[in-house]
């Protein structure tokens, strides 16, 4: 006979971690856990790019879902290419918000992820006001520090990660009140891993 914990634990490992679920360095996933890339997000990706179209910014999905053996794949790559920077820019596996089925990395369509290029600046700049309206959240925004090096645009700073404005998380409602508490203030202290939950 299951006790109630173990009914509650079996319960949030059937219906899958909560919307908010913490997945940092310190907090991950099982490599059994394989949701693909969520509908509701997929959903609220095509209305947000419809919406960046008609004001004449264009994105595509650079990547989406990863699962976790995928991730092992990207994070060993990222190591061989960049082993002294590789831990500012890459999630080992289990650790990557993507694993969620969430979080994608967006750019200009025939651009590139996180090539200099002022069509993926219009684009950012797009992203940073708008994607609230549309249940998205900048994971790891910009930020300013009094101390060297002054912001995280080359190294983790603040956040876990350098600055990744292509990199947006699916929150629904809570991204529009992440916004108005000015989470992408350079100087603010607000993270939208604030008040995350650790699951299961």
């Amino acid at each position: 006979m299951l006790h109630v914990a173990q009914l509650y634990l079996l319960l949030n490992l059937l219906i899958g971690p909560p919307m908010n679920v913490c997945v940092d360095r310190d907090h991950g996933l099982p490599a059994w856990y394989d949701p693909g890339f969520q509908a509701e997000t997929q959903a609220a990706f095509e209305v947000m790019q419809t919406a960046a179209a008609e004001d004449g910014v264009a994105m595509t999905i650079f990547s989406g879902y990863r699962s976790y053996a995928y991730q092992v794949e990207v994070y060993t790559r990222e190591e061989v290419l960049y082993p002294q920077t590789a831990f500012s820019h890459s999630a080992p596996p289990g650790h990557s918000e993507h694993q969620l089925g969430t979080a994608l990395d967006v750019a200009w369509p025939g651009v590139g992820l996180g090539v200099i290029d002022s069509r993926n600046d219009l684009l950012y700049a797009w992203l940073e006001e708008n994607a609230h309206l549309f249940g998205f959240v900048l994971s790891y925004p910009y930020r300013e520090v009094a101390t060297w090096p002054f912001h995280n645009r080359w190294f983790p700073l603040v956040t876990e990660y350098v600055y990744e404005p292509w990199h947006l998380r699916y929150l629904g409602v809570r991204a529009d009140e992440l916004f108005q508490a000015g989470y992408l203030d350079p100087t603010s202290d607000i993270l939208p891993q604030d008040d995350c939950q650790v699951w299961p």
